[in-house]
């Protein structure tokens, strides 16, 4: 466990806290949904992480197994409903249509899996 330094002010100890700043990260939406989500409706747990150094990290981890599992349904769907460049040179309305829909179902599978769980 990390040592906690102490400055004295009047007689009164009082810690030294260094909080690592929210660095730029190279997230994508789901890394900025999460954060957004803890910080409007879990405020506890955000400044929990930010004080204990462990929000960029879990920010990172949660960014990239939503984009990983985004990536893996996606491909899932189009094989399942046989979307394919075919029916895009054929029939682009039918194949906006088709991935639009797919494109719906998987972010409202990752949205409440990955990003806003019940688990709190």
């Amino acid at each position: 466990m990390k040592e906690i330094e102490y400055i004295e002010v009047d007689g009164l100890l009082y810690p030294i806290l260094k909080v690592e700043p929210v660095k730029q990260l190279n997230l994508t939406r789901f890394g900025r949904i999460r954060l957004n989500f803890l910080k409007e409706h879990h405020k506890i747990i955000y400044t929990n992480m930010l004080t204990s150094n462990t929000l960029n990290k879990h920010l990172q981890s949660i960014d990239d197994e939503a984009n990983q599992l985004y990536d893996k349904l996606i491909d899932d769907y189009k094989k399942k409903r046989n979307i394919t460049e075919e029916l895009k040179e054929k029939n682009q309305l039918e194949w906006i249509r088709e991935m639009n829909n797919i494109e719906n179902c998987v972010l409202e599978i990752i949205l409440k899996s990955i990003i806003y769980p019940c688990d709190f």
